[in-house]
């Protein structure tokens, strides 16, 4: 297969001018209130140049030494957080801005759709900027009319398209912009986080394009902080961090790698927890309802009955809480454990099968969890307790309460038939299979 986009030594540096506002003269204040008057005033503080000799500077690499190979009809997520670089890099792969060092080889036809409406002129209708946009992306008119009913049926503003689009919602806006580019057959698209700007319809129809175009053999380059965006959508991730390349590797590593940076960065406590005491103003409550309830503490015990938050994927363990019923009630209590992936997506609830208690007194709730129901990773359980024949049902609701990690020991699992890299996914049931010849 063809490399469609290959990176060397990418670099991209900003002069950052700190203006100096010390001491000015008459003069100087005179001149500056009319530079203001005239519009000659300098305003922009980053400069890719020369700084101004009246002021101070700094150098800022956006991106520094980045190096990267993409294969045609890959579907590719730039992942990272604010000022990583992601925006940077999507306008050099653009040619929209110049590298100050490195190398970009790209080979085929790029469209880009980095901001909403890139290349629209708002006085003019839908019908009017299609042929716009794609006259500015360097496709034939005889082109874009056969494409033209395609565009406007995908994007869902049918209704509107000889409306100027200076009246559309933001919605309308990206959804006729991201048309035009998938619908006029780039070689590469890229594209920035504007489609979280769809609903989640749209969001699925261009999932389907973005595979209807890398099965074509286009390669799609996709920014999203959605973790759940980028692992539908794409393959394997680039993830940036202050401008350099952590790592390019298959989606769900780079997400993981990533989720797991970012909660180092902003969390104090350490991320596994096999056991919690309730204490109120305390411990984080979504929920809590002391009227007829009191959580006490809970835990994760692993096979051997010891309190463990490193967990093997090949042998059950329980989750466990206890919980004081203040009064007898005449509603039945349910206490339920909420499942979470760590990037916070929640993959199963599980209820009890016995009718909940209505009596005061000191419960303990045990939920057991068989081998290999959940895969490797890291996961979190929300306890909650719920009355559901009541108006306002939950009790007492604590995310994050617990948090545990499974592991994989080495041939611990004989359905791996000799596949040695990770089985994707929150869960890892053992299914019923029967495999037999005619």
């Amino acid at each position: 297969m063809s490399i469609a986009i290959d990176v060397e030594s990418l670099s991209k540096r900003y002069v950052i001018s700190h203006l100096n506002k010390g001491a000015q003269s008459i003069r100087e204040v005179i001149g500056g209130y009319f530079s203001k008057l005239t519009g000659t005033e300098n305003h922009s503080p980053i400069d890719e140049g020369e700084p101004n000799v009246n002021s101070s500077t700094e150098e800022f690499w956006a991106l520094k030494d980045i190096s990267f190979k993409v294969l045609e009809g890959e579907r590719i997520a730039v992942i990272g957080g604010n000022g990583a670089g992601k925006s940077t890099l999507l306008k050099i792969l653009s040619r929209i801005t110049e590298p100050t060092a490195g190398q970009v080889s790209i080979r085929g036809k790029v469209a880009s759709l980095l901001e909403v409406g890139t290349g629209f002129h708002p006085e003019l209708s839908g019908r009017e900027n299609i042929y716009l946009n794609g006259a500015i992306l360097g496709m034939p008119r005889r082109e874009i009319q056969r494409k033209f009913d395609q565009i406007v049926e995908f994007s869902g503003v049918e209704k509107f398209i000889d409306t100027p689009v200076k009246f559309y919602s933001s919605g309308m806006y990206v959804r006729l912009a991201f048309s035009v580019s998938a619908w006029l057959d780039p070689d590469i698209l890229i594209v920035d986080e504007v489609l979280s700007v769809g609903d989640q319809a749209f969001q699925k129809k261009c999932a389907e394009r973005m595979k209807e175009l890398t099965g074509d053999g286009r390669t799609v380059i996709f920014v999203s902080h959605s973790m759940a965006t980028v692992k539908s959508m794409c393959e394997r991730a680039l993830y940036l961090k202050n401008g350099r390349l952590i790592s390019f590797s298959p989606v769900e590593e780079a997400a993981t790698e990533y989720v797991r940076t970012v909660m180092t960065e902003t969390e104090q406590r350490k991320w596994h927890c096999e056991h919690f005491e309730y204490i109120p103003g305390v411990t984080e409550v979504y929920h809590e309802n002391n009227e007829y309830i009191k959580c006490i503490e809970g835990w994760i015990e692993n096979s051997e009955g010891v309190k463990a938050s490193m967990l093997p994927i090949h042998k059950a363990f329980k989750v466990v809480v206890r919980y004081r019923l203040l009064k007898s009630v005449d509603f039945r209590v349910v206490p339920t454990f909420h499942f979470y992936t760590e990037d916070g997506g929640r993959f199963f609830v599980s209820y009890p099968e016995k009718s909940a208690p209505q009596l005061a007194g000191v419960y303990v709730a045990v939920c057991e969890v068989p081998e290999f129901l959940v895969n490797i990773g890291r996961f979190s359980v929300c306890p909650v307790l719920s009355s559901f024949e009541l108006t306002d049902p939950v009790h007492f609701s604590l995310p994050n309460a617990l948090r545990f990690e499974m592991m994989e020991v080495p041939n611990s699992d004989d359905r791996r038939h000799g596949w040695s890299g990770d089985v994707p996914g929150p869960t890892r049931p053992r299914l019923k299979w029967s495999v037999s010849i005619e």
